[in-house]
């Protein structure tokens, strides 16, 4: 290796040193000329470490510096890469050689390998489903044709992946107890332009003249001396808050639960099924004209005000991938709050009763709470008795926090990855629950408050 002092040989110029002498003490002593003989190639071995060892000369300080030039990059395979994998190449520079390459990836095993210098190593890693996750750890080193190391080996920069959450839409959607604005697709129960007629009555001071309905007035005033003007219902918009309880993570596989081994970075968990469903909730609603905005449940993360259009989404799927689970507090410092009349969709695995308590006080505020359930269908068992025993009393807890959140009067849809959510067998499952796009056309039901511009009565 290098160092201070210069190159320093290795073992095999130490074994031919040795050998050598050995040939040499041995020969003169026993007047055997053909022992010394043989230990004459490695004289040459040992002269040339010898040769190293002397500072180089002013004319060789170029060369003597090109050893330590050797290079290690990690850069993405341009070529395409399988859906839920990635490829990335180990590129390596510098004089002939040898590099030594260590790889793994995220949840999986190391890959060791021999490639000359300037040749690409690839390594097909996979890549999270959603999130931000490190996919794979690089070590490299070089080495000289003959095995010496000529560069201690160091560990590169890790790559990062961040994944955004699909976007999907709904089409059926419910919508707070109350309106706001003056714009949007949903018609309120308030007077203004652009709704649904809601009555035809006289003319008043105030009244627009281009709102004048010539036909009504020709037919209802026998004398022409009245006029009449169509009333219509305001165009407003709706207001939805989309909270995210980022307090644990849970894997589908129950035995990952418990620190026994590490799960692979593209596994199923809770914390990924949270992002999918906010994902789908915003797009759906930005995409009818109302304002979404974001907030974690801990308010660990930063929030994202509620405001609409197709940067809105971006910004919230961006977050979405940031955060991670972080743990609850042991005393928080505030409650995430929320604008006036929002509609709140909490996404939780409730397996607590903080995500209970915070949509309590939600509901008794005037918003409009609904739950969804982001715990993965389980798969498997856990892998001793004592961690099926915690496994069993943590879905217990959470049966009981559930019944409780349906006793209070609020919804509470499943989104599971697409396992089966409405049996009752299992511990994991919630009876009658029903899935996140079917409970959102079902919860889309007449409030006496307002009127769809669309498909009418919501």
């Amino acid at each position: 290796m290098s160092g201070k002092g210069g190159f320093r040989p290795g073992g095999q110029w130490s074994l031919a040193s040795i050998t050598m002498m050995v040939c040499v003490v041995v020969g003169l002593f026993m007047g055997r000329p053909d022992v010394v003989v043989l230990g004459l190639p490695l004289a040459f071995a040992a002269a040339s470490g010898w040769s190293a060892l002397r500072p180089p000369p002013a004319g060789q300080a170029r060369s003597s510096a090109g050893m330590e030039a050797t290079t290690f990059g990690i850069e993405p395979d341009p070529g395409e890469s399988d859906e839920g994998r990635r490829t990335f190449r180990v590129a390596s520079g510098g004089p002939s050689g040898i590099a030594l390459i260590q790889a793994a990836a995220a949840g999986g095993p190391a890959v060791s390998a021999l490639v000359l210098l300037g040749g690409p190593f690839a390594v097909s890693v996979p890549v999270p489903r959603s999130g931000r996750a490190r996919v794979l750890t690089v070590g490299a080193a070089a080495l000289t044709l003959d095995g010496v190391m000529r560069q201690e080996a160091r560990e590169l920069e890790p790559v990062r992946l961040t994944v955004l959450p699909r976007v999907r839409e709904a089409r059926l959607l419910p919508l707070p107890h109350r309106l706001q604005g003056r714009t949007g697709e949903h018609t309120s129960r308030s007077i203004g332009d652009g709704g649904e007629l809601r009555s035809i009555d006289e003319f008043r001071p105030g009244d627009q003249l281009r709102r004048i309905d010539w036909r009504a007035t020709a037919r209802q005033s026998a004398n022409e001396d009245r006029l009449f003007v169509r009333r219509s219902y305001a165009r407003s918009e709706a207001g939805v808050h989309l909270v995210l309880d980022t307090a644990h993570d849970y894997p589908a596989r129950l035995r990952a639960w418990f620190p026994l081994r590490t799960e692979p970075v593209n596994a199923l968990s809770s914390l990924h099924l949270a992002r999918e469903a906010a994902t789908l909730l915003a797009a759906s609603y930005l995409a009818a004209g109302d304002r979404v905005g974001l907030n974690d449940l801990s308010a660990r993360h930063w929030p994202v005000r509620a405001t609409g259009g197709h940067r809105q989404l971006e910004l919230i799927r961006t977050q979405l991938a940031l955060m991670t689970a972080s743990g609850r507090p042991e005393q928080s410092s505030r409650d995430p709050g929320a604008p006036a009349g929002s509609l709140i969709y909490v996404m939780s695995t409730f397996t607590d009763e903080e995500p209970a308590r915070l949509m309590g006080l939600w509901q008794a505020a005037g918003h409009r709470v609904i739950g969804v359930d982001i715990l993965p269908a389980l798969e498997g068992s856990a892998v001793s008795p004592s961690g099926r025993r915690a496994s069993c009393l943590v879905l217990l807890r959470r049966r009981e926090v559930m019944n409780a959140v349906a006793v209070s009067g609020m919804a509470v849809l499943g989104y599971r990855g697409g396992g089966s959510i409405a049996a009752g067998g299992a511990l994991d499952s919630i009876p009658g629950q029903l899935p996140l796009e079917t409970g959102l056309a079902s919860l889309r039901r007449p409030t006496g408050s307002y009127r769809s511009a669309v498909g009418g009565p919501v």
